[in-house]
């Protein structure tokens, strides 16, 4: 034990260096946050595993689960323009783990964050970049990369004449892979839910509102009616449900065609030149284009390319990387099967560009970054010396 604990103290000291010659300014970040920012933000395997309470004030806090949130909102906290900074940040991040489970509740992470920076597809290959070398830093040699690009989804579902209650529901769904893929299979199948007599009023008076309108219906209603939210579930998530109940109501309907085109999108999983194809012979069938969100994937591995990272390996998926929500782009992540699924995943990242406007910036905040960890790199290169790869 003490040899690997000296072997992750070497390995990130030599993270930390690896990021300073990268340029990067390192920063700190307070351990403890306010709760509803990552509850909110999370995906909901994160949301189980984070150490929430209330201080002695009453707020509700948790101590920082990651680095990336942290470290925006001291971006948002230094900088009175938007500038463009290029962030490292190493220290413990805390997750609550089952009295089982070996795996540590408090560890430290390291990872950088370039936030601001004008061409995001060099941004892009930049931060893939720094992930590879973190791996050499570490002489991990035996890994897989897995790769996505959530601002394809998007666009697909804005080149699609949808009704935008079904844009809405499509995006939000998106983001619970289970629920979204019975969904479409519902759709595909011909079944609709159908609302209660109890809630037709309800619904008949929301058909036709936007977001907006609709949680202002919803808010009067329940203040009218004494009742508070229940369930953990705050007025925008109930208005949500509502307004896909309203959509089922008032028969606004998916088409088959359609639903059968997004399923058949978020299947494609091959090389990231295959994916490339597979996805520019999908969307042509149905007549629609999403060339422009293509050509900057495009462009991003190119750039990637020729800063020597290799894709021989990479396994792209159009699906992929539905497990933080807020993630609009690339999404990828480097791990190494040998260590177990509870410990393959060595360096994972993307693009954020609406974290910091949610999170209080004036404007939208170009961002991309990635998370590294010290610990499981040293012990994927136990792992390979052991294997000898």
């Amino acid at each position: 034990m003490t040899d690997t604990n000296s072997a992750e103290k070497i390995c990130t000291e030599r993270l930390q260096e690896l990021l300073a010659s990268a340029g990067t300014t390192a920063v700190e970040a307070p351990v403890i946050q306010p709760a509803d920012i990552f509850l909110d933000l999370s995906g909901e395997a994160m949301r189980r595993r984070i150490f929430a309470f209330s201080d002695p004030g009453g707020d509700e806090v948790c101590l920082r689960p990651e680095l990336t949130i942290p470290v925006c909102r001291e971006y948002i906290a230094r900088e009175t323009e938007c500038a463009e900074v290029r962030y490292a940040c190493t220290g413990p991040v805390y997750r609550y783990q089952t009295k089982q489970s070996e795996k540590p509740r408090e560890f430290v992470q390291a990872g950088v964050e370039f936030l601001g920076c004008g061409d995001n597809e060099a941004a892009d290959a930049d931060v893939l970049c720094l992930a590879v070398r973190a791996l050499e830093v570490a002489q991990v040699t035996d890994y897989d990369v897995n790769m996505g690009d959530l601002a394809l989804f998007g666009a697909l579902i804005d080149a699609l004449d949808l009704d935008p209650i079904w844009q809405n529901r499509l995006k939000r769904e998106f983001w619970r892979p289970e629920r979204f893929r019975a969904l479409l299979d519902d759709v595909i199948a011909g079944k609709a839910p159908l609302a209660s007599t109890q809630q037709a009023g309800l619904l008949s008076a929301m058909a036709g509102l936007d977001q907006t309108q609709a949680t202002a219906l919803i808010e009067d209603t329940l203040e009218l009616s004494g009742i508070s939210p229940v369930g953990g579930r705050s007025v925008e998530e109930i208005t949500q449900r509502l307004m896909e109940r309203a959509a089922d109501a008032a028969a606004v309907t998916l088409p088959v065609a359609t639903a059968q085109l997004i399923a058949d999108f978020i299947a494609i999983e091959d090389t990231p030149d295959e994916a490339v194809k597979k996805i520019r012979a999908l969307t042509k069938s149905f007549g629609v284009s999403i060339d422009e969100a293509i050509g900057k994937m495009e462009r991003r591995l190119k750039l990637a390319t020729e800063k020597g990272v290799s894709f021989d390996k990479a396994r792209f998926s159009t699906g992929f990387g539905r497990n933080m929500e807020y993630y609009t782009g690339l999404v990828f992540e480097f791990t190494q099967l040998k260590l177990g699924n509870a410990e393959a995943l060595l360096v994972g990242g993307g693009r954020y560009d609406g974290l910091l406007e949610y999170l209080g910036a004036p404007q939208p905040i170009p961002a991309v970054g990635c998370a590294i960890s010290p610990r499981r790199l040293v012990m994927a290169a136990q792992a390979s010396a052991i294997g000898g790869t």
